[in-house]
C-alpha cells in the first residue's frame, strides 16, 4: 500500500468509450481555413482569431509530438501576418499552400510509433493488485480499507504466475485481488517480501484462472538497466487510480538517484514518465520493451513536476532469486546499533572518530564477540571506519558467516581487535 509520505503511485485512464474523432473532416478544414488565410498577405499585423486558435491547436492535437515545433512555428507567423515556412521540409510547399498530406503523414507516423507495440507487447503483463486490509476507527469500529497498485508478470508455469511487485503495496493486506488482462480479477497471495528493498512477489495459483485467460497470459522480458543512457526513451506502464494498463512515456532522467527514506536508502532511476497513485509495482519499459526498473516513488510537492524513480531491475533480479527460492532476502550482519564519532564529537568526548556502539543486540554476531556499549569501532577488516552508513555498506558486501576483524577503542583508549563471524539478519 502507498504508505511514504514522499511517493505517490499512479493509475491514468484509457478509457475512451464514448469519445469519437472525425480527423477526416477535421483534416478537410484545416486545409481550408488555412488555403484561405495563406493567401491573404499584410503588412501590418492582425489579431488572432478565437477560430484561428481553435484550428491551430487541432493541427497540433492531430499531429502529435514530432511536429509540435512546427505547430508553433505556423502559430506564430499567422500572428504576426507573415508567411509560414519550414525551412528544408518538402511537405511545405513554397508557394504558401498547405499540404494536406503534411498533417496525414505525421498522423500516420506517430500511430505506427514503437510506443504503441509497446504498449500492446507489454500491456497484458503488467497486472492491477488490490489490497484489503482491516482498520479500525477511534470508537472500535471496524471496516475495510482497499489500495491499489501494480504488478509485473515474470514467470508463468504448470502451477502459478508469479509477480513483481512493491513490498509497500501488500505489506500489512489481508486480502490481495489481481487483475488480469481482460479484467479477470483472481485471489493471490504474498510469495515472499523485502523490506529493505521494497520488493515483493505475489503469486495466483492456475486453478484459480480461467483456461482461455491463462493462455493468453504471458511474461515481461527483462533488460539490463547497467545499459541506461540519461535521456533515452522511457514508457511507464501500471494502473494508476485503478485504470488498468495506462501507460505514459517519457525520458531517463538520471541514474543512480540515492532516496533516504525513513526505513531504507534506496538507489534508483530517475524519470519523467508519469508516476501517479497506484502505478507502484508497474513495469518502467525501455524502447525494446524490456522492463528496466519497477516504478516504485513520485516526489509529490508543489514545488516540483515530473521527478518519478523506478528500482533498476537489475537490483531486483538477485532479490527476486531469494524471495522465490526462500521467500525473504537473508543479509550479514554484526547487531548494533551505532552513531557517528566525527571530528567534532571525538574533541569534545576525547574519542576516536569512528563509530560508537550505543547498543548491542542481544546473541547477534557483535555480543557473541564481545563488544560492548560504548566501543569506538574504528577499523572492519582492515578498512578505517569513519561513520555508520559505511559500515553497514561494507557489511553488505560479505557472505553470511564470514569472520572478520573488528579494531575497537573501549573506554577513550584501550584497542582491542576481535573476531566477529557474521550472522544472518532475515529481511521480511
Amino acid at each position: 500500500m502507498d504508505k511514504f509520505n514522499n511517493e505517490l503511485y499512479g493509475y491514468e485512464s484509457n478509457n475512451t468509450e464514448g469519445i469519437h474523432h472525425d480527423e477526416t473532416g477535421i483534416q478537410d478544414v484545416i486545409y481550408e481555413e488555412l488555403k484561405q488565410e495563406s493567401v491573404k498577405e499584410s503588412t501590418e499585423k492582425r489579431r488572432f482569431s478565437f477560430k484561428q486558435i481553435v484550428i491551430l491547436f487541432l493541427i497540433i492535437s492531430l499531429v502529435g509530438g514530432t511536429s509540435i515545433g512546427a505547430g508553433f512555428s505556423i502559430a506564430s507567423n499567422l500572428m504576426e501576418g507573415n508567411k509560414y515556412h519550414l525551412a528544408d521540409n518538402h511537405n511545405v510547399k513554397h508557394n504558401n499552400k498547405f499540404d494536406k498530406n503534411f498533417v496525414v503523414n505525421l498522423q500516420d507516423s506517430y500511430v505506427n510509433s514503437p510506443i504503441v507495440n509497446i504498449a500492446k507487447e507489454v500491456g497484458p503483463s503488467v497486472v492491477a493488485i488490490t489490497t484489503k486490509v482491516r482498520i479500525s476507527d477511534w470508537f472500535r469500529n471496524e471496516y475495510i480499507q482497499e489500495a491499489n497498485g501494480s504488478g509485473v508478470i515474470f514467470d508463468v508455469n504448470d502451477k502459478n504466475i508469479l509477480i513483481l511487485t512493491n513490498n509497500h503495496v501488500i505489506e500489512d493486506a489481508q486480502e490481495l485481488i489481481v487483475t488480469l488482462n481482460g479484467n479477470v480479477k483472481v485471489p493471490a497471495v504474498v510469495m515472499g517480501k523485502d523490506r529493505e528493498t521494497d520488493l515483493a512477489i505475489v503469486k495466483i495459483e492456475k486453478k484459480d484462472v480461467p483456461e482461455d485467460v491463462y493462455k493468453k497470459v504471458r511474461p515481461a522480458v527483462f533488460g539490463d538497466s547497467d545499459l541506461l543512457r540519461v535521456g533515452e526513451p522511457a514508457i511507464a506502464i501500471g494502473n494508476p487510480l485503478g485504470y488498468n494498463n495506462t501507460v505514459t512515456v517519457g525520458v531517463i532522467s538520471a541514474l543512480n538517484r540515492e532516496l533516504n527514506l525513513p526505513d531504507k536508502r534506496l538507489r534508483l532511476i530517475q524519470t519523467d514518465a508519469a508516476i501517479n497513485p497506484g502505478n507502484s509495482g508497474g513495469a518502467l519499459v525501455n524502447i525494446k520493451g524490456e522492463v528496466i526498473g519497477i516504478n516504485t516513488i513520485k516526489i509529490a510537492d508543489t514545488k516540483v513536476e515530473g521527478i518519478g524513480f523506478a528500482i533498476p531491475i537489475n537490483h531486483a533480479k538477485p532479490i527476486i532469486e531469494e524471495l522465490v527460492n526462500k521467500g525473504y532476502v537473508s543479509r550479514p550482519f554484526l547487531g548494533i546499533i551505532g552513531r557517528d564519532v566525527d571530528e567534532h564529537l571525538s574533541e569534545l568526548y576525547e574519542i576516536p572518530i569512528g563509530v560508537i556502539v550505543v547498543d548491542v543486540i542481544e546473541n547477534g554476531a557483535a555480543d557473541r564477540a564481545g563488544i560492548k556499549r560504548g566501543d569506538v569501532i574504528i577499523e572492519f577488516d582492515g578498512k578505517k571506519i569513519v561513520s555508520m552508513k559505511q559500515l553497514s555498506d561494507l557489511i553488505r558486501k560479505y557472505e553470511v558467516g564470514k569472520k572478520v576483524k573488528v579494531k575497537i577503542v573501549r573506554n577513550g583508549k584501550e584497542k582491542k581487535e576481535i573476531t566477529v563471524k557474521l550472522q544472518e539478519k532475515i529481511s521480511r
